[in-house]
């Protein structure tokens, strides 16, 4: 039915909104307690437009829908603040006021407008409100499981997808996200992973998101020794790129493809270019800064990662990561605030210790005082890094030790071993300790 409203998103887990004019979810029977009076909204060729539910829609609810579309597009381009994002909310509030509080696309997309805002908690009342109005509708059905998927419930948020798939076989959305969750079990899920991506394409061949996810897939395969998958990878990619050269996250994607084939010069241009497309794409930013920095090129880094901290003021590694670049360039003070925001965040991750313990290790002053200072932090990162594979190079370069005695007897010379920072921390403190105790010494005479 050509004149049945419904808004899709286009996105899988936390990406990019898309809005269209679809095929509904969710049936087009008339739904429970009719359509509000008042004169019907039709299409250029005459037939009355409906709400997924297969509701009338009235022309007041269809004006106010439009303007709040409108509204919602500029915001977009413009950047999204606490401002628009209630007031854009509030735009699609009002269409669904004028369709007698029964339209769940405009509930749904007022939640999907304070979303833009990390506002998860309003937006998933507003989710369940357009439930409520139709408990088929595949949109809010998978943002639901959505938000189950970020509070960690993973097992939760399949059973979501799987409901919205068994209410509207034609859910796409649910479809790639249990795609994702399937995925990251690994095993015989993968295949199903695959499958349930097949499946979006079968109903919408031209599903972004879907392409997006298969090529992550695919470059899973790769790195797991399925080397003919990274050739399928890039094929998905550059399907991907035809259909729309606009869609910022293939190119996200097609930057970590080159990044596993070596061709870093590639990856820095897809990362760029992702972030380019969509300047709210926190996944671009951060592989842009992480790649910049490694080549020195801080200037870069500090310019992504502070885009990326912008985005999501929240994020650990966001912080992370712009405190390494500030740190590269001199600016040790702000650096450490950057770790200590981290260490706000969550204090049980290891890593913003480790980089505090750097700091005042070999950017510091170098006195007795900044190196005892290093090893406090070292001690809290060498407590919290437990056997976790993440940091395990930086636990090595912490805790490694050089015993001169025993590589005399396996006749090394002292350059065969390398001692860690907390072994170069106390011969530090030793050396400066007994230069000071000589100088007063000398002094004393």
């Amino acid at each position: 039915m050509s004149n049945v409203w419904s808004v899709k998103m286009g996105r899988s887990l936390f990406g990019a909104v898309s809005l269209s004019m679809l095929v509904a979810c969710g049936g087009g029977s008339t739904g429970p307690g009719g359509s509000p009076a008042g004169p019907k909204a039709h299409t250029d060729g005459g037939e009355v437009i409906k709400t997924a539910s297969g509701r009338a829609v009235t022309q007041e609810a269809h004006d106010k829908w439009s303007d709040a579309l409108a509204a919602y597009d500029k915001a977009a381009q413009a950047g999204w603040n606490s401002g628009s994002c209630s007031s854009v909310s509030d735009d699609f509030l009002d269409a669904a006021k004028a369709q007698g509080n029964k339209f769940a696309e405009a509930f749904f997309m007022a939640g999907v407008a304070l979303e833009r805002c990390d506002k998860h908690d309003d937006a998933l009342k507003l989710y369940n409100r357009a439930l409520e109005s139709n408990p088929k509708y595949c949109s809010a059905r998978s943002a639901v499981g959505l938000d189950q998927l970020k509070k960690g419930n993973a097992s939760g948020a399949a059973q979501t997808f799987q409901r919205a798939i068994s209410d509207d076989n034609q859910c796409t959305e649910a479809y790639v996200n249990l795609a994702i969750i399937q995925r990251s079990q690994g095993g015989a899920q993968v295949e199903e992973a695959l499958k349930n991506l097949r499946r979006a394409l079968a109903v919408d061949s031209n599903y972004l998101p879907a392409y997006n996810q298969m090529a992550l897939l695919y470059l899973e395969q790769a790195k797991g020794g399925k080397q003919e998958s990274i050739d399928l990878a890039q094929v998905v990619c550059r399907q991907a790129q035809i259909i729309d050269p606009k869609y910022a996250p293939i190119f996200n994607t097609w930057g970590l493809i080159s990044m596993y084939l070596g061709n870093v010069i590639e990856a820095l241009r897809f990362f760029e270019q992702a972030a380019k497309l969509d300047p709210s794409m926190f996944e671009a930013h951060m592989n842009f800064g992480a790649v910049t920095h490694s080549f020195r090129g801080y200037e870069d880094a500090h310019r992504s990662f502070a885009k990326a901290v912008d985005l999501r003021p929240k994020d650990y590694d966001a912080h992370i990561g712009l405190g390494a670049s500030l740190r590269g360039l001199g600016k040790a003070a702000e650096a450490k605030a950057e770790y200590e925001k981290a260490v706000a965040i969550d204090a049980s991750r290891p890593e913003a210790y480790f980089n505090l313990g750097v700091l005042y290790q070999d950017y510091m002053e170098g006195n007795v005082a900044d190196l005892k200072t290093a090893k406090g932090y070292f001690g809290q990162f060498v407590s919290r890094a437990g056997s976790s594979a993440a940091v395990k190079p930086q636990l090595s370069e912490v805790q490694r030790r050089c015993d001169a005695a025993s590589a005399k007897k396996k006749r090394r010379s002292s350059k065969d071993c390398r001692p860690g920072r907390l072994q170069n921390i106390d011969n530090a403190v030793d050396a400066l300790t007994a230069a000071a105790a000589m100088q007063s010494k000398s002094g004393g005479n």
